[in-house]
């Protein structure tokens, strides 16, 4: 059984490495650096989602950009913006409860690179959640959904910009 898990590790490692797999950071940390700097425009209509739109964004530089988040000497800028956020049920129960809901967020991120270069994405996330029978949908739970249905957008803005970084990587040759 053990040869056959470390048969399976070593074919995964080699479909990776032979199929030319590599991270979007390969693609992105040339565009942007190693140092982000970050700017969440406040929503007036809805101030909390803008907290929860810079607490994603502050994850994304680090988890997914695989960078510093910085207020001086940034090699470039992310700035976003919210379009829309909404909370809609998506299921009922028996009785006609909601028990299964949808979060959906569009963002705006306007991106000045290292060469000062300024691209403007746009971007939806979503993000599916339930709660019990007998439960009501409390403030916490709307926003951690709407942070969760950030990510996702903001994923989506990554890997825009590594399209971007791909596509300047095939120019360069």
């Amino acid at each position: 059984m053990k040869n056959f898990i470390n048969k399976g590790i070593i074919f995964s490692f080699l479909v990776f490495v032979g199929c030319g797999y590599k991270p979007s950071t390969t693609y992105t940390t040339p565009l942007l650096g190693e140092k982000i700097s970050t700017e969440v425009d406040i929503d007036i209509k809805n101030p909390t989602d803008s907290i929860f739109l810079k607490d994603a964004l502050n994850d994304a530089v680090l988890s997914v950009f695989n960078a510093k988040q910085t207020t001086t000497n940034s090699d470039s800028k992310i700035k976003l913006s919210i379009i829309s956020t909404d909370i809609s049920p998506l299921d009922y129960d028996k009785n006609g409860y909601a028990i299964l809901y949808r979060a959906s967020t569009k963002i705006q991120a306007e991106i000045t690179d290292k060469n000062d270069s300024v691209y403007t994405y746009e971007a939806k996330g979503t993000y599916d959640f339930s709660i019990s029978n007998d439960s009501l949908l409390s403030d916490s739970l709307k926003h951690n959904a709407i942070k969760e249905a950030f990510l996702k957008a903001l994923q989506i803005i990554e890997f825009k910009i590594a399209n971007r970084g791909i596509n300047d990587n095939k120019r360069d040759k």
